[in-house]
């Protein structure tokens, strides 16, 4: 039998040869032998399971260390996140459980529910303020229509009569009715544009014109109104200023019609003097100086601010003294915001005002001289004769009053009172144009235009369509286009501008 090595080497030392032949001392050494072997066995499982012990220890352990070092960077992030949704809230999260993970967690759903209602809540303020504002949208252009149709009658009729050589009572008469009238369609206009601005749906043009002409016209039509109060109504026009620029002719006159306007309307005597001057000329653009200076009754200091806020005059009675709605400095201002400029005053009371800006304007490559006669305010009418139109219009007094126009500049024309007879009409008669109002019934004006495009014949695709419309929104005069529209005249309408555009279209010298 074979012993343990070990064991081996003590009997070949120690007994006498022959001794392992006793049964009995055979069995004890082999007892002893195997106990050599487990001994070892067991010495090498206890050294081998104290190595991976300490190794797993370690193992652990650097686990543990980077999972709690996740955990402090997942509260900070988790901190972070919460101040982040409410900055105030990480001061009610602080405390015995501040680094209590699952707390803060629960914390961070708690504030992210209510930012969740915050977001919800937003949401439906932004629905009703947006309904809201489509509600004034429509309100706003359905009542300008009802005021500016009868505006129409009313100023249109009375141009009539004062083309027609009335008595001298009745021409003092016509003019007041005139003034009244346009002073209520001013009013009409401050309110229109007022809410166009507040909406964000104003759209400046880019045309060429002259800011010497601009200028000039403006004078004169204000000039009667000065010269009822007496006053001087002074223009210096500085000759350097370039012929042609390219910008929005209309809006820039409405802010200085504004202007010269109120300087007129708060001067008792004395004088109000327009001045337009050349600040800069660059390659791209010119800069100009505009001012308007008077002689009025002026604004005291602590009120100077407070003019350009709406609906807000420098003295209480102002209105009921002189009249407006307090919309036109404001007007004023915000138009010149949205061209890049600021309106600035200097005031003394019971000596005057003067408000003055810059405008940057873009150079135009055009040229044509200054006091070019389409940009006259009065037009010298001859007849039309030969010129046949229909008119769509289903107001009577409308029809009225532009058959009378009509007459008056030996128009042929039909009318229509409604978009299907409109259709027809215009299948079964040769017309240089349609005027054609937007609001009638059975089709309005826009269903009408795309059907008359529709129709089969060139004819139809060149037949000039003028619309005319009592709404002053600006997305009227848009959709106006799309359809197929070629021009737009806004009622109440300037009679030489009608007779212009009818000129223009027919192709007849004006």
């Amino acid at each position: 039998m074979e012993f343990h090595p070990i064991l081996g080497k003590q009997i070949k030392k120690q007994l006498p040869e022959g001794y392992l032949d006793d049964p009995a001392i055979q069995e004890f050494l082999e007892s002893i032998s195997n106990s050599y072997h487990t001994f070892e066995k067991a010495k090498k499982i206890s050294e081998h399971a104290f190595t991976i012990s300490e190794r797993e220890y370690q193992e652990v352990y650097n686990n543990l260390y980077k999972e709690n070092e996740i955990k402090q960077q997942s509260i900070s992030e988790i901190k972070k996140a919460i101040s982040s949704l409410s900055p105030d809230s990480i001061m009610d999260m602080n405390g015995s459980n501040e680094n209590d993970l699952i707390h803060i967690i629960q914390f961070l759903q708690k504030q992210i529910s209510k930012a969740k209602e915050l977001e919800t809540q937003l949401i439906e303020s932004k629905e009703i303020a947006e309904r809201a504002a489509m509600t004034k949208s429509q309100f706003l252009s359905t009542m300008s229509h009802e005021i500016r149709t009868p505006m129409n009658a009313v100023i249109g009729f009375t141009h009539l009569l004062l083309q027609m050589e009335p008595r001298p009572e009745q021409m003092e008469y016509l003019r007041l009715l005139k003034f009244s009238a346009e002073n209520l369609l001013v009013l009409i206009n401050d309110i229109l544009d007022f809410s166009k601005i507040e909406a964000g749906k104003v759209e400046f043009e880019e045309a060429d014109f002259s800011i010497k002409d601009l200028v000039s016209n403006i004078r004169l039509a204000l000039l009667q109104k000065a010269s009822e109060k007496d006053i001087q109504l002074k223009l210096l026009i500085d000759h350097d200023l370039p012929d042609v620029v390219k910008g929005d002719p209309v809006r820039l006159g409405q802010i200085l019609t504004n202007l010269i306007s109120n300087a007129v309307k708060f001067t008792k005597e004395g004088k109000v003097t327009i001045v337009a001057s050349l600040n800069k000329k660059l390659e791209g653009y010119t800069l100009i100086d505009f001012e308007v200076s008077d002689t009025g009754i002026g604004i005291a200091p602590e009120k100077i601010d407070h003019i350009f806020e709406s609906f807000t005059q420098a003295a209480a009675d102002t209105t009921r003294k002189f009249g407006g709605t307090g919309l036109g400095l404001t007007i004023t201002k915000k138009l010149l915001e949205l061209m890049g400029s600021e309106i600035k005053v200097k005031s003394e009371l019971g000596k005057g005002s003067v408000f003055y800006f810059t405008l940057k304007i873009k150079n135009s490559p055009m040229k044509f001289m200054s006091n070019n006669p389409s940009n006259q305010l009065r037009v010298e009418t001859k007849s039309l004769k030969g010129v046949k139109l229909l008119i769509a219009e289903d107001n009577q007094i409308n029809v009225i009053l532009a058959k009378q126009y009509m007459k008056l500049w030996d128009v042929e024309c039909d009318v229509a009172e409604n978009g299907e007879i409109a259709l027809t009409l215009v299948q079964t008669n040769d017309y240089d144009m349609v005027l054609m109002d937007l609001q009638m019934p059975e089709l309005d004006g826009y269903q009408t235009t795309v059907a008359i495009r529709k129709l089969a014949g060139q004819k139809y695709q060149d037949l000039p369509i003028i619309a005319l419309t009592a709404s002053a929104m600006l997305d009227i005069k848009d959709q106006a286009f799309v359809v197929g529209m070629n021009d737009y005249i806004s009622k109440p309408f300037n009679p030489d501008e009608l007779y212009r555009k009818i000129a223009a279209y027919a192709q007849v010298g004006a």
